[in-house]
């Protein structure tokens, strides 16, 4: 995670919390893991986001924290058959969701990829792909800029908010 990032993070969660209690209904920073709440074997760009920010909720993008991380590896069981999934589970991490579907961190790469819509459930999807080369990436485009509306299927509160700090340019 680039310094940059890390500032960008801090910030907003520091205007998130300002507007409490309204903002808990569209986003939630939760404050850095201790180095030793970070589950062994987590690769380097996810141990570093929880660092930062042990769990990431904004708008209907949820990163998971390390309490929860665990909980979410079921996905990886609907995965359909064709996908690389099935063949290589122990080489994907779902880090997360995106309106309740995953998004997979893929370990080798530190790639993350999702089932983009096609108009099916995800699990039926015949569309597998490479979203963000990295998840600072991902982060800092579709989670905290103008990537976001590309992801979800309206504006809302989450959009809102970073239209008025200006990430949407």
């Amino acid at each position: 995670m680039t310094p940059e990032l890390r500032e960008l993070v801090e910030e907003l969660r520091a205007d998130l919390a300002e507007d409490q209690p309204a903002s808990l209904g569209y986003a939630q920073f939760g404050d850095g893991a201790a180095a030793e709440a970070v589950p062994a074997g987590t690769p380097t760009g996810l141990r570093d986001l929880l660092l930062v920010a042990d769990g990431l909720r904004a708008g209907r993008i949820e990163l998971r924290s390390t309490s929860t991380l665990a909980d979410i590896q079921y996905y990886l069981d609907s995965a359909p058959d064709w996908s690389p999934i099935p063949a290589d589970r122990a080489g994907w991490l779902v880090i997360g969701t995106r309106s309740d579907e995953p998004i997979f961190l893929e370990r080798g790469t530190g790639a993350i990829w999702y089932f983009p819509p096609t108009g099916t459930e995800w699990a039926m999807s015949d569309t597998f792909e490479e979203i963000a080369p990295d998840l600072a990436s991902f982060v800092h485009y579709y989670l905290l800029g103008p990537g976001y509306a590309e992801l979800t299927p309206a504006a809302d509160r989450w959009y809102a908010f970073l239209d008025e700090q200006g990430l949407l340019d």
